[in-house]
């Protein structure tokens, strides 16, 4: 056998080796997977709405400062203005209100409507005042008008009274003197003279000026007498007068504190005036009835006096008042002015009386400012 060189034989290994190669089909590979289809990435969230603005929390006066920091000056002057129409504003918050209203208005240059404003604000609360060291002067050039102004005002105020109302009582003379020789006509000794009752009277006083006023009063006056006849006697008649002046008077103060008023009044009016004759009369089997004879007319009076009042309190006052007066009914009127009160006296005939509340008089009572 014939032996080979080494190399040939490793040659013809590598060369056998190569040809089985080529013929083993050659393996292939997995094909790789088909990338994954892309996914849609989802629509983004809509942005949430902005939050709504907070409500305004602060009080209508503290908007009203912010918005005159912020020279915004009729803004503020219609928040305030609407805010005191509504009640938005209550207690001392109104004071500050209307103040910073006036103040406003001063910029604006509506200077007459500012003074007024401040003036409102003087008399709601007259110890009110702007700080100057905060105040603009402008500001407080007006406001020191306005006060100027309460100030004149108060002071002619002082000077003049408020409307009042008075309810009085007092005593005064009552002569009557011809139906005091009336009932003393009776044959038997003279009657006493009329003894007057309490008097009343009502009044109302309305300032003219300063220390003038004028006084509307209406009193009521009754006096009583009778004959000296026994009083069993069917004959005795009890007298009654009475009166009702209407007096119109012009009042002037001539001096006033704080703690009392003197003043001097006259004054005139009619008079409405009544006089009133009642006895008893017999009749058929001793029965016994009352007779009353009735006259009347209207007359006129005067009046003049003064009056001191001490002031109980603010708009509390006691009046005391003195007076001269003259207050005559005139002829009374009748329906028989020839009736004989005494039958058979001719001084006894009704004829031409009157009723006469002239003289003095004082009262006392208490008057109520009721005015401004």
């Amino acid at each position: 056998m014939k032996i080979r060189h080494p190399i040939f034989t490793l040659l013809l290994v590598a060369s056998l080796a190569a040809t089985a190669a080529a013929a083993t089909p050659a393996k292939k590979k997995p094909a790789a997977p088909p990338p994954p289809a892309p996914v849609a990435a989802p629509a983004p969230a809509p942005a949430p709405a902005p939050p709504p603005p907070p409500a305004e929390t602060r009080s209508p006066l503290d908007q009203a400062r912010g918005l005159y920091d912020e020279a915004r000056f009729s803004d503020a002057v219609a928040l305030l203005e609407r805010a005191l129409d509504t009640g938005g504003v209550t207690g001392d918050d109104v004071i500050q209100a209307r103040a910073l209203r006036a103040r406003c208005l001063v910029k604006l240059g509506r200077r007459l409507e500012a003074k007024e404003g401040f003036k409102a604000v003087l008399r709601i609360d007259r110890a009110f005042r702007l700080d100057p060291t905060v105040v603009p002067p402008d500001e407080m050039d007006s406001f020191r008008l306005a006060s100027q102004e309460i100030d004149s005002e108060q002071f002619e105020a002082g000077r003049r009274f408020p409307a009042s109302i008075a309810i009085i009582a007092g005593r005064g003379q009552a002569v009557n003197q011809d139906l005091a020789d009336l009932a003393s006509s009776a044959g038997v000794e003279a009657s006493d003279d009329f003894a007057e009752k309490t008097e009343f009277a009502y009044a109302v006083r309305f300032p003219l000026k300063p220390r003038l006023s004028i006084d509307f009063e209406v009193a009521w006056l009754e006096a009583t007498t009778s004959d000296k006849l026994p009083a069993d006697r069917n004959a005795h008649t009890q007298y009654t007068a009475s009166a009702m002046p209407v007096m119109v008077s012009v009042v002037k103060n001539f001096s006033t504190s704080p703690k009392h008023h003197l003043n001097a009044f006259v004054g005139a009016g009619p008079v409405i005036c009544q006089a009133i004759l009642e006895d008893r009369n017999s009749l058929v089997a001793g029965r016994i009835i009352p007779t009353q004879i009735v006259g009347h007319n209207q007359g006129w009076g005067a009046q003049v006096g003064v009056e001191f009042e001490q002031m109980l309190r603010p708009r509390l006052a006691l009046a005391v008042q003195a007076r001269a007066r003259r207050l005559d009914s005139g002829t009374l009127h009748w329906l028989r002015s020839d009736y004989e009160i005494y039958e058979s006296w001719d001084a006894s005939r009704l004829g031409e009386r009157s009723i006469d509340f002239s003289g003095v008089a004082a009262s006392i009572g208490l008057r109520a400012y009721i005015g401004y």
